[in-house]
């Protein structure tokens, strides 16, 4: 782990060079160090301030610049990045789902309830939440990831109008892939869904939704990983809500910076997360809505399986 340190410390040390040009204080060892302990545990601030020799304010102003810098560093440096096409065929031949090179699902970020448009950010369960779309591929690595919807917000809605919507259905996207969701999402010639279990369901249908289900159980994995090892995902504490794509981004990043430069990091984490708020099993409106040409590629995959 030293060397993946080392080797993001000098990212970050870069970054906030070109950005901020500091002049004494903090050395971006101990800003990154701050950042990586604050993510990984629920302390207030008042206890990190006290952990690092900071003011409260200071840790908290420390903790939310780093963030920043960290989630641009997922463009910059290419750490959560869209792959190419050659590299959608590679990743392809590694999932049991025929020609699925990732995987979308939405999860839940609690945090406290918004004095302002409370409303809007209380999901299905009764808490305050934003949402993070993400999708992964089998590796559990993100390669696009959207936060900061109010936890209201239907997964199918945020998809939408997310620019994932706009990427998979380019002209120019690989016809033959896709990436696969669950009920929630509406099936397109890109995104394929579960057919809706109305108990009417053949045997290839069933089949379908099995490997379907099966291979996307990597998408809860990554979630799952994630607060795993950032478990001040688990609840945000802020005031200031535009704070909060930057800390969640900054997590999905040394995510993935992490899977790509250390081996086993898949250990012990709770896999029984639920990221389905919005979406109730079973309730699909995605045949009702498709176009033809996603309708028959459904199909025609649960004749081949």
């Amino acid at each position: 782990m030293c060397c993946a340190f080392q080797r993001f410390l000098d990212l970050f040390a870069a970054a906030e060079n070109e950005q901020f040009r500091p002049k004494g204080g903090l050395s971006p060892d101990a800003k990154l160090s701050l950042t990586l302990w604050t993510l990984a545990n629920q302390e207030c601030f008042r206890q990190i301030g006290d952990r690092f020799g900071l003011s409260r304010g200071y840790a908290n102003y420390i903790f939310t610049q780093s963030c920043q810098l960290i989630s641009k560093l997922a463009r910059t440096e290419g750490i959560i990045r869209w792959p190419l096409e050659h590299e959608m065929m590679n990743l392809a031949e590694k999932v049991k789902f025929p020609g699925a090179f990732a995987f979308v699902d939405g999860s839940h970020i609690p945090i406290k309830t918004p004095l302002n448009d409370t409303d809007s950010y209380i999901n299905r369960k009764s808490f305050a939440s934003i949402v993070l779309q993400g999708v992964c591929t089998f590796d559990l690595k993100f390669i696009d990831i959207s936060t900061g919807w109010p936890g209201s917000m239907h997964d199918a809605r945020i998809y939408r109008r997310s620019h994932l919507c706009t990427v998979i259905n380019d002209d120019k996207f690989p016809k033959d892939l896709h990436i696969l969701g669950d009920s929630a999402y509406p099936l397109e010639t890109s995104l394929l869904v579960p057919f809706r279990d109305n108990g009417h369901l053949t045997d290839k249908q069933k089949k379908f939704n099995f490997v379907l289900s099966s291979s996307r159980s990597a998408v809860e994995r990554s979630f799952a990983l994630l607060k795993g090892k950032f478990r001040r995902l688990k609840y945000l504490d802020i005031n200031n809500l535009s704070l909060v794509p930057d800390i969640v981004i900054g997590a999905c990043t040394l995510h993935n910076f992490i899977l790509q430069n250390e081996s086993s990091c898949d250990d012990e984490f709770d896999y029984n997360v639920s990221n389905d708020c919005n979406s109730p099993n079973s309730v699909s409106t995605a045949e009702l809505t498709a176009g033809n040409s996603a309708v028959q590629k459904h199909n025609e995959i649960a004749e081949k399986l």
